[in-house]
């Protein structure tokens, strides 16, 4: 489907409002909502489902309601008219305005039942602890980031879960998919060909892994049958989950939630940008072993390296640490590489490079 325009925004797409029309002549609306902080991210995409009821895909961040109730209105809907809200996973930028839009309309809220687990829980916080395992991280310098940061901490608290979702449910015209990695509760969900994909599957920019180690950190929150194993976390599930969702079926246009627009144009991406974003994933493995294959060297100096591309501030510094770690991660489970030393924070390599097997495995 090609998207219409009917409100500009600017050229990374904010404040932008889409209109797609299904042959049968079912209308989908995208709407850009803003970040509330800097960003070159761009906005995040919600998305407006006409229907039986009429379904809201995330929200956008908090503090940024104002500018999802514009776009609502502008495709001809007050904010109390929402019915349904879908979550595709639980971060700030995605479910920051549920607790305005459910106060203001009284819409059921749709999510993967662990969402709901982890409603209030100061999810970055508790990751800090491994963060400081393997480096002294200085504390945030940006007063007002910690304070969006709490106030979504506290209105979470306020929200109930009406309609916890797992794989497979299917509710109307949605089917749900569980394809956790980037985030424990990241939800793809179905609506005829087009396949609303969170941060799971974005256009342009790959996807953060989240970290195995917060398995043991947030295990004893999840429900019962989460909690034998972890399948929930880090670069081995977000892989397993994209391999999965890239055989879905033929002809599926991906909704993402970030980089639809970019740089004045659309970025149209179908099932196929999953292996791609896996690739790169098999490709920094590669990379990494490159790095520690000719000596060893300690995790610090193994994310300048990669990333030496970037500048890598404080805030930049963090996000790569994190991606190097989710690597780290899956090569040590594959037996490739040990981490070593007093505070085992120098990668070693091991001699082999089994990666490549799970990478290449159907």
């Amino acid at each position: 489907m090609v998207p219409e325009i009917i409100k500009s925004g600017d050229d990374a797409g904010n404040k932008m409002v889409v209109k797609y029309t299904y042959p049968d002549g079912v209308v989908i609306h995208g709407i850009g909502v803003p970040q509330a902080w800097d960003s070159p991210l761009g906005p995040t995409w919600c998305y407006v489902v006409e229907g039986e009821h009429l379904t809201l895909v995330d929200t956008g961040s908090n503090g940024t309601v104002q500018h999802l109730e514009e776009g609502l209105q502008y495709v001809g809907y007050p904010l109390s008219s929402v019915d349904r809200i879908v979550v595709t996973h639980g971060h700030l930028d995605h479910d920051g305005n549920c607790f305005d839009v459910v106060s203001r309309s009284g819409a059921e809220l749709w999510a993967h039942e662990i969402w709901g687990k982890f409603l209030g829980v100061g999810r970055r916080d508790e990751e800090n602890d491994w963060r400081q395992r393997y480096m002294d991280f200085p504390p945030s310098r940006d007063p007002e980031w910690e304070q969006r940061i709490q106030n979504h901490q506290e209105l979470s608290q306020k929200l109930t879960l009406t309609n916890p979702v797992t794989d497979g449910t299917v509710s109307e015209d949605f089917t749900f998919y569980y394809t956790p990695g980037h985030s424990p509760d990241e939800l793809c969900i179905l609506h005829e060909r087009l396949l609303f994909s969170g941060d799971h599957i974005l256009p342009l920019i790959t996807p953060h892994p989240s970290v195995s180690m917060s398995y043991q950190i947030f295990r004893s929150l999840m429900p019962e049958e989460y909690q034998n194993e972890n399948r929930y976390y880090g670069l081995k599930t977000f892989i397993t989950s994209l391999k999965r969702v890239a055989h879905l079926g033929e002809d599926i246009t991906v909704m993402p939630a970030h980089r639809a627009y970019f740089r004045g144009k659309f970025n149209p991406i179908g099932l196929d940008r999953a292996l791609v974003i896996a690739d790169h994933h098999r490709s920094r493995c590669h990379d990494l072993i490159g790095l520690v294959r000719k000596e060893t060297m300690d995790l610090s100096e193994v994310t300048r390296k990669l990333f030496s591309h970037l500048k890598l501030d404080d805030q930049l510094f963090r996000m790569a640490f994190t991606e190097v770690i989710s690597h780290v991660e899956l090569l040590e489970e594959m037996g490739d590489i040990t981490l070593v030393g007093d505070q085992a924070r120098t990668v070693q390599w091991s001699g082999t490079e089994n990666f490549a097997d799970f990478f290449e495995a159907d």
